[in-house]
């Protein structure tokens, strides 16, 4: 009998290990820049909404990476220019952080205008510098240094990702009045996809739950560490992005 409790015993705390999630917080010293490849990223996004799921709102994202001299430094730079039938959701965005990935500066330009901030260790503020931008006096306390989560997609090429970890990162989506916060992304498993001419590609995927029925998947290839696909649901709308394998033209 007592021979049986302790094979029990030891298969219990065999499962509870086993079971055992990492929480890591991440700052920008905690990301492998190396795994950042420059070159360009196209991007096919589609939303479906509950009022008309047959139909599929359809734009191109282009994102290209780049090391280059700003103001007199080497720094990261980021450009995006997403394209597609809604001029209005039409959008430009150059976002420069230093080598590891601390944000500096960023400016948007779309049919709502101008939007430029600079990042400081405490703080966001509207960039006083850039010519007719909206946010002038904008000013947002910070607690601890954060991401830039419009560079979301390059930040996770970065991440050291593994099996049954959260990854904590604070994140800020400038110009919004939510503060930034650490928001948990957690591995939840791999799988292989089905990429260029009939091939397999093994991904991790990574889940944020923005609530109970509101969530995100990423599946980040292992080899590339690119991601190859999103899923999102919020509010009953489905979003997806899917990485195209050739470039549909020069955007940027």
């Amino acid at each position: 009998m007592k021979k049986l409790f302790l094979l029990a015993l030891t298969f219990l705390l065999f499962t509870a290990a086993s079971a055992q999630v990492d929480t890591v917080r991440i700052s920008a010293k905690d990301l492998k820049i190396k795994q950042l490849k420059p070159g360009t990223r196209q991007y096919l996004v589609t939303i479906q909404t509950p009022a008309n799921p047959k139909v599929l709102r359809q734009s191109l994202w282009v994102r290209n990476i780049s090391f280059e001299n700003f103001k007199g430094k080497e720094r990261l730079v980021i450009r995006q220019n997403w394209i597609g039938a809604d001029t209005l959701s039409n959008r430009k965005i150059f976002s420069v952080c230093e080598k590891d990935f601390t944000p500096i500066y960023q400016t948007s330009t779309s049919a709502r205008g101008v939007a430029a901030f600079n990042f400081y260790p405490d703080k966001i503020t509207g960039s006083d510098t850039t010519k007719a931008n909206a946010f002038k006096k904008f000013n947002m306390a910070a607690a601890a240094p954060t991401l830039d989560w419009e560079l979301d997609m390059e930040t996770f090429e970065c991440l050291p990702l593994k099996d049954k970890t959260v990854y904590l990162v604070n994140f800020y989506h400038p110009g919004s009045a939510t503060s930034p916060k650490y928001y948990a992304y957690k591995v939840i498993g791999s799988e292989k996809i089905q990429t260029i001419n009939n091939t397999q590609t093994d991904c991790w995927l990574l889940k944020i739950d923005y609530s109970t029925t509101n969530y995100a998947t990423f599946w980040i290839s292992k080899k590339t560490h690119e991601v190859l696909k999103m899923e999102e649901l919020f509010d009953g709308v489905k979003r997806n992005k899917i990485k195209l394998a050739t470039t549909a033209g020069n955007y940027i």
